[in-house]
Parts: structure tokens; C-alpha cells; sequence
């Protein structure tokens, strides 16, 4: 039972990167599919009785969770996953969950103070360092974000976090679409993203991607056109975007632009004011970064 639950916890964290509604229940078929080997069990019992829930008992409140997760009621998981912590105040995993469909419900006061009760009993937990710096985001609290996000560089420097982590630190609307800006601290991968701009339309599918990367292939070329540079850390990098039919590049930049420039120029392609160097149409729909 110990191992069931720490492979549903697992699975149940990855939720905390800042994904749209319809991945975040993909999400939690993955944490489901962990759960259904589990015995089944009633858990018609009273709010009162959960506070003195049987291990089966709570076990059957949190399959029931995630059924309603899954299919993106969040207002049932969220009701269902306050009962998991009346009987268990100590399950990171339904703080976790109840954050991340309060931040799917708008509510994100309450998103901030769950994922706050999520890092008291795991402190500098990645997944949920993420969620609190998007809650904070999109809550408009700034100070509270900066904040957060030095703390975040400081385990950076430490070699804290994972390579490929990220957080949504920025937001804005770009006519009637929403935008959410990730960070990704480390360079490393093919293509070594620094900045990953995801828009939304107004039903909150992600329907295109902006991203400044610096494609790893690109590299030993560039290197050697620009060897000072180069010995200095620099690299080069291009801003891109990705719908599910087509690649665009729109520039390339000998070194690291800074975020306002890169956000100023992604301003600019959603507006249809900056035009694509090249384009590639793709045959078959391809899947948009950062949406699974």
C-alpha cells in the first residue's frame, strides 16, 4: 500500500507545471491508472465520519477524487480532497490537488495557501514551487512572486531543482488571448528553451507557442563564427513558434536578448506585426510545447 501511494503521489505532483485544463486531466488518468490496482471500497460515509476514515476509507475518498479531477470537475475533487485532509492533514498529495483545481476555478488565494501547506510538509518540493510561483502570477502578487522566484534562483545555484524545470512567472492578455510565460532556468536539451510564451483562447486550450530557444545543433557553428563569445558562455538563440500545422522562425540573436525584448517582439507576433522568417506547414498536426 506504501508503494501504491508513493506512485500516486508522484504522479499527482507532475500536475503542479502550470498545464491547461484538459492536460491536467490527462494528468490524472496517469495517477487513476496507479490507484485502480487498489481494492474498491464505499465512501458514501458523512464529512464527520471521513475525519475518523479507516486507511480503505480514504483510500476510496481519493480514487474518487481523481475520478472527479480527471474529468475536470474540479469543484467535486476539490470538496472530495478536503475530506482527504480531514482525515489525513498530512497528504502533500491532496493539498497538491486541491491548489491546482483551485487555480483551475479562478480561486487563486486559495491555490496559494494550499500549495504554502504543500511546501510546510516538503519544503522546495519542485512540483509545487511551481505551482505557488504561477498561482502567485496569476494572482497579481508581485512582490510575493519575486520573492519566490529569487529563492528559486538560489536552489538553482545549489543544483536544487531538476534540469528541465520550469515556472510561469508572467502573464498578459494579447487581444482576446491569454498569455502565460514560462522560465526555464537551465539551458539543456536539443532545444534549449529559456523562455516558452503558451496562448490560450478564451476556452483555455492552448492553441500556440512562442519560445526564445537555443537549438543545441545550431551551437558548434555559431561557436565558431563568434569564438569570443562563445568562450564566454554566449550562445545563440532564435524566437519560434509552434501552432499544430506549422514551425515558424521569426530572428535569430548572437547572445541571450533580454526578457522585456523577447516579450516586446512576442507582443508583436500575436498582433500579426512580426512576420515569419520561414515557415513550415506540417502534413499532420504536430503537438504545441507545453501542452500534452
Amino acid at each position: 500500500k506504501g508503494l501504491l501511494m508513493g506512485h500516486f503521489a508522484l504522479a499527482i505532483l507532475l500536475i503542479a507545471t502550470a498545464v491547461p485544463a484538459e492536460s491536467l486531466r490527462r494528468t490524472a488518468a496517469v495517477a487513476f491508472a496507479a490507484l485502480e490496482a487498489a481494492p474498491q471500497f464505499s465512501a458514501s460515509a458523512s464529512p464527520q465520519a471521513a475525519a475518523q476514515a479507516t486507511p480503505p476509507e480514504i483510500d476510496a475518498l481519493r480514487r474518487q477524487g481523481v475520478d472527479a479531477f480527471r474529468g475536470g470537475n474540479y469543484a467535486e475533487a476539490l470538496r472530495i480532497f478536503r475530506r482527504v485532509i480531514a482525515a489525513d492533514p498530512n497528504d502533500i498529495v491532496a493539498y497538491n490537488i486541491i491548489a491546482n483545481c483551485s487555480l483551475s476555478l479562478g480561486d487563486y488565494p486559495s491555490a496559494v495557501d494550499y500549495f504554502k501547506h504543500a511546501l510546510q510538509l516538503r519544503p522546495d518540493e519542485s512540483h509545487n514551487l511551481s505551482g505557488l510561483m504561477r498561482a502567485y502570477t496569476l494572482a497579481g502578487m508581485v512582490p510575493e512572486r519575486d520573492a519566490l522566484r529569487k529563492h528559486i534562483a538560489e536552489l538553482e545555484l545549489e543544483g536544487k531543482l531538476p534540469p528541465t524545470y520550469n515556472y510561469v512567472f508572467d502573464a498578459f492578455q494579447a487581444g482576446d488571448k491569454k498569455i502565460e510565460v514560462a522560465e526555464f532556468p537551465q539551458i539543456q536539451g536539443f532545444y534549449g528553451e529559456r523562455y516558452r510564451f503558451k496562448v490560450f483562447n478564451n476556452a483555455g486550450k492552448q492553441v500556440f507557442c512562442v519560445t526564445l530557444e537555443s537549438d543545441s545543433l545550431e551551437q558548434p557553428g555559431w561557436a565558431k563564427q563568434h569564438p569570443k563569445e562563445a568562450a564566454a558562455g554566449g550562445r545563440q538563440f532564435s524566437l519560434d513558434g509552434y501552432a499544430s500545422d506549422s514551425h515558424s522562425t521569426y530572428g535569430f540573436y548572437d547572445g541571450e536578448p533580454s526578457y522585456e525584448q523577447v516579450r516586446e517582439q512576442a507582443k508583436q507576433i500575436l498582433a500579426g506585426t512580426k512576420h515569419a522568417m520561414t515557415k513550415t506547414n506540417y502534413a499532420t498536426p504536430q503537438p504545441i510545447p507545453g501542452a500534452e
